[in-house]
């Protein structure tokens, strides 16, 4: 049955033609409404207050074939409405004894987070007028022609700005990857803060750094000995010549391997010279 015949049914109070005509159109309306909230579980409330909405006024509707519009603009409208609130729901704690456990493990459930995530702000990123036909099309494979027919758009209107946004989430995904990347790659001073030990008579320690960019004197580096699993800092005292560095160590030094190394933890903190 097509949605215009489900429309006037439900206009005249017939429930399960509204039940059959909210499973034909609760895709795009979720569609619609996740491309304004930017949030699923926001946009499952719209999209409920906006069936509860379009239920009541149903008897208004005069033309039929004007309902994807109808029901677009009523899943807006809720839309803003969630959005000038923004507001956390609580509830009372003896309630909340009540919810079920989750059975997604939680490391899944962060990684599931994670995703949505990333992939609603790539989406987030596009011009308005990409954001909905690629929430339609993503969300459920809605079809070019019923995305139209929602909008209110020639198909080949829609056909265009699916392939725009394509194009974009390519590039938006692939500027993600580069900025996380890079976001976590080491510094380009890194190799400057890694010295090695040189000797270690009792609690003086002498250690090799770049000539360039030695640490500071008053330093507290790090000295890792992997070997037995520990780390002993030593606090520079003695300003370095040639990238030689004496410092006095703050824990016991004794069978300190000759490749132990030592990092300067603190130049993330100043910066690159």
């Amino acid at each position: 049955m097509d949605y215009e015949q489900l429309v006037r049914r439900a206009g005249g109070g017939d429930v399960k033609a509204f039940v059959d005509l909210t499973q034909q159109f609760q895709q795009m309306a979720f569609g619609a409404a996740l491309a304004l909230v930017n949030d699923f579980h926001r946009a499952e409330d719209v999209v409920q207050e906006a069936f509860l909405a379009a239920w009541s006024a149903l008897p208004t509707l005069a033309d039929p074939v004007a309902f994807p519009g109808w029901l677009r603009r009523i899943v807006r409208h809720q839309a803003f409405r969630v959005l000038r609130k923004r507001t956390l729901r609580t509830m009372p704690l003896a309630q909340a004894e009540d919810l079920p456990d989750e059975e997604v493990l939680a490391d899944r459930r962060l990684e599931q987070r994670q995703q949505s995530a990333m992939v609603l702000a790539a989406i987030g990123g596009l011009p308005g007028k990409l954001r909905e036909p690629a929430m339609l099309f993503f969300i459920h494979e809605c079809s070019h022609q019923d995305i139209a027919v929602f909008l209110g758009l020639p198909v080949a209107t829609v056909n265009n700005r699916l392939h725009a946004a394509r194009s974009k989430l390519k590039e938006r995904m692939l500027a993600m990857v580069n900025e996380t990347l890079h976001a976590h790659a080491l510094p380009n001073d890194f190799a400057n803060r890694i010295g090695r030990l040189i000797e270690a008579r009792g609690a003086i320690v002498e250690a090799l750094f770049d000539p360039d960019v030695p640490p500071d004197v008053l330093t507290e580096l790090a000295v890792s000995d992997e070997a037995n699993r520990r780390a002993v800092a030593v606090q520079v005292f003695q300003p370095p010549s040639g990238g030689l560095v004496r410092g006095i160590a703050l824990s016991p030094t004794a069978a300190l391997p000759h490749c132990a190394e030592f990092r300067d933890p603190e130049r993330n903190a100043r910066g690159p010279r």
